[in-house]
């Protein structure tokens, strides 16, 4: 018999299979499959105010039910939905009050006609943060030159 078909060696590679089977078929799982908290951090400088802006949070919580925030700045808890004068301050912060998997928000912007001029640039910067870690960051800048823009931003 052959050093190789030894019973004891051949034990050793049956479980050595075995080890590498199980830990190459496993399922990769998210880190927290229930979906974990949302901080969004929106910065606005230039001429924000003479912009309409909208923030419609369109992702579901864990439970399927609309997704709700919590605004630092307003102390209070604000729908999906912000309008202009939600959006009004330079710093808004808001802070998902069920969790969620993944956030996605649309950001629809106009500029406001301003008489004799036109609206200044503007720009504005998204932070977002899940479980107290940030994931993400995306900026845009705007310029009195267009009706409507919307912006989409996903993170998970």
């Amino acid at each position: 018999m052959s050093n190789f078909l030894k019973p004891d060696k051949m034990r050793k590679y049956y479980h050595l299979l075995v080890l590498i089977l199980l830990f190459s078929c496993s399922e990769d799982k998210d880190i927290n499959p229930d979906g974990g908290t949302y901080k969004v951090v929106i910065e606005q400088a230039g001429d924000f105010t003479n912009y309409n802006k909208s923030l419609i949070a369109v992702t579901p919580d864990v439970d399927g039910q609309t997704l709700k925030f919590y605004s630092v700045e307003n102390n209070q808890t604000t729908d999906n939905y912000l309008d202009n004068s939600d959006l009004s301050s330079p710093t808004i912060t808001l802070v998902s009050q069920n969790p969620s998997r993944e956030i996605e928000f649309n950001f629809i912007i106009s500029p406001i006609p301003v008489t004799p001029a036109t609206a200044g640039p503007m720009t504005v910067k998204f932070t977002l943060y899940k479980d107290g870690k940030l994931i993400g960051e995306k900026s845009f800048s705007y310029l009195d030159d267009f009706d409507v823009k919307q912006e989409n931003l996903k993170f998970r």
